[in-house]
């Protein structure tokens, strides 16, 4: 009967000593698991951080490219528009001075001076229009998107416009960005689209939502997509917006803007 008991006690130490071993690789095998899934989810943190700071760094190259664009633009304009029809103004003024000249050659220099006069007055204009158009800044952006079509319209090239912004709780900042990308978007389909049509549409239900298309040649792949489009991309970045663009060999393009 003590030998029974004695196996029967050896039996529980066994199964003791199992429980307690079962229980240290139990909690050994949850710490490991608990680390090991800390490190992945930690790694997944970093690769999302990573990708965050990646289109944050996307973002800011496209806007300083935009910047440098437009300072680009804005100087070759001075240079051609400006600096040039002044050189002609001051070269006519010295001769108008340091020659003696009779009636007929005065009042010739004198015209001269008033057209080229009349030229940079209309070139300052247009410059200063377009860094800020006065129509948005006075109306707000679907007036100026307004004369912006009206502008472009004609004989070749029909376009549908509709806008249906409240533009109450819109920045003249962020008005002047979405002006900006619909230039931007025009300019492409003018210059390398071939386009007949074109769409721009400005709602707000069942979301603040814009859609450009066009009827041109459109592009193989998005990849293809160059600064310009990058620059849109950009803008609408700012405007914490989203971009979705459609196009196809000869289907034309579609971009919905999503705010």
């Amino acid at each position: 009967m003590s030998f029974i008991l004695q196996i029967s006690n050896t039996t529980v130490n066994y199964v003791a000593i199992g429980i307690m071993i079962f229980i240290i690789l139990f909690s050994v095998g949850m710490v490991i698991f608990f680390m090991l899934s800390r490190k992945r989810i930690t790694l997944s943190d970093l690769e999302v951080r990573d990708t965050k700071i990646k289109a944050q760094e996307d973002v800011l190259t496209a806007t300083l490219e935009t910047q440098e664009k437009e300072r680009r633009r804005i100087a070759r304009d001075l240079h051609d528009e400006i600096s040039s029809k002044l050189n002609v103004i001051s070269l006519n003024t010295d001769m108008l001075i340091n020659e003696s000249l009779d009636e007929k050659d005065t009042t010739l220099l004198l015209s001269r001076i008033k057209n080229a006069t009349e030229r940079t007055s209309e070139n300052a204009r247009r410059i200063a229009h377009d860094l800020l158009p006065p129509v948005l800044e006075k109306f707000g952006l679907c007036q100026a998107l307004t004369e912006l079509v009206g502008s472009i319209n004609n004989e070749q090239l029909e376009i549908n416009f509709r806008c249906n912004w409240d533009e109450s709780n819109m920045s003249l900042e962020n008005q002047l960005h979405t002006y900006r990308v619909a230039q931007e978007l025009f300019n492409n389909s003018i210059k390398y689209s071939k386009a007949d049509k074109i769409d721009l549409l400005l709602d707000d239900e069942p979301h603040r939502q814009m859609i450009y298309r066009d009827n041109g040649i459109g592009f193989q792949e998005t990849k293809s997509v160059g600064l310009g489009t990058s620059n849109i991309n950009s803008r609408i970045s700012i405007l914490q917006g989203t971009m979705t663009l459609k196009t196809a060999n000869n289907q034309g393009v579609l971009y919905t803007f999503d705010f």
